[in-house]
């Protein structure tokens, strides 16, 4: 059996790689326990959040540290291991997982091969602008921005028949991360303004790296960053915003036309 731990070796990389370990101890198997570093690899397995577990070249983990009773479940010879979900093609995969420091070389993260002091000041150049234009907004309208969170995990902001349309990310975010949630939320305030303004749709966007966060990762079964919509109970994954950030049109077609359908639903 050939283990492998995909992530750049952070904290939560080399617990799992230990709890897998003690795993395959209780089970008494000889297994490879191998760790992937390197960006490329972890991006040839489809994988954007680490840390991600694959065993005998398929993934069956991601986005969380498997105790050693979950590793040893999954690596018991004859277990019927279901694979995660590869994430859909797209220019970057290096998005929001504990491998970003590495990714934040690579040309998809860096504006195709910018160099890194000009992305560190564009960075801080964006978050300048976007603390002014919160000031100002805030000025202007004499009241607090929303919450950037729903207050208990899987919940709606305001009641259950509320539309929450999540857009969640991690730490680092590369351009087409960034792209993905302007589209997806200028679809849903183009759209829905009057449903926004009376309560009945609310967009979030939720960094799933935070602690207070990382319950969406097992409430939403998130294999990627991706778009979420969730009403009374219920959600759909939008993951084919990476295939269509491309082309805005249709982009804005899929979001709004899954809002509405979701909306329609009793």
């Amino acid at each position: 059996m050939k283990v492998q731990i995909l992530g750049s070796g952070c904290d939560k990389c080399k617990k799992l790689a230990a709890n897998v370990q003690e795993a395959a101890a209780k089970l008494g198997l000889p297994c490879e326990v191998e760790k992937v570093t390197d960006i490329n690899e972890i991006t040839a397995f489809g994988v954007m959040m680490t840390p991600a577990l694959a065993i005998d070249g398929k993934v069956v983990s991601v986005g969380k540290v498997l105790s050693p009773d979950e590793a040893a479940e999954l690596m018991k010879p004859g277990a019927a291991r279901e694979e995660q979900p590869a994430a859909a093609e797209s220019p970057c995969c290096c998005c929001g997982g504990a491998e970003a420091e590495k990714a934040k070389e690579s040309a998809c993260c860096s504006g195709g091969g910018r160099t890194k002091k000009w992305l560190t000041a564009l960075l801080l150049l964006f978050v300048a602008a976007s603390v002014a234009f919160v000031i100002v907004r805030e000025a202007r309208s004499g009241s607090a921005a929303p919450a950037a969170v729903a207050p208990e995990a899987g919940a709606v902001p305001a009641g259950a028949g509320v539309l929450a349309v999540y857009y969640f990310h991690g730490n680092q975010r590369c351009m087409t991360c960034n792209k993905i949630e302007e589209l997806a939320r200028a679809a849903i305030m183009d759209r829905y303004a009057a449903e926004i303004a009376d309560g009945r749709v609310a967009f979030r966007s939720v960094n799933v790296e935070e602690p207070a966060n990382e319950h969406f990762i097992k409430d939403f079964e998130l294999a990627s960053r991706t778009v979420v919509m969730a009403k009374g109970g219920k959600y759909e994954k939008f993951d084919a915003v990476w295939t269509l950030v491309r082309d805005p049109q249709k982009f804005t077609g899929y979001i709004q036309d899954g809002a509405a359908k979701m909306l329609a639903e009793k």
